[in-house]
C-alpha cells in the first residue's frame, strides 16, 4: 500500500524563520537560481513546499560538514 506524502505549505515568514535568511537574501538567492522557487497557490499567495526547504537546508549543511558547522 502506498501512502500519500503530506505536503505542508510554508509562507515567506515561515521560510525566513526556518532558514535564518532575510526576505532580501531569499529573493537574491532565487534570482541566482540558488534557492527553491515558491509555488503560486492563488493570485496573491505563494508558498514553498516545506520538504523542499528542508532538503535545501540539509544540502547546505552537508556541504560545510554538518549541521553543527
Amino acid at each position: 500500500m502506498e501512502y500519500a506524502r503530506v505536503l505542508r505549505a510554508a509562507r515567506l515568514k515561515k521560510v525566513v524563520a526556518q532558514t535564518g535568511l532575510s526576505k532580501t537574501q531569499i529573493s537574491r538567492l532565487m534570482q541566482r537560481g540558488q534557492f527553491p522557487l515558491p509555488v503560486r497557490l492563488s493570485e496573491r499567495v505563494v508558498a514553498w513546499d516545506e520538504s523542499v526547504i528542508n532538503a535545501w537546508l540539509l544540502e547546505r549543511f552537508s556541504s560545510v560538514g554538518g549541521p553543527n558547522a
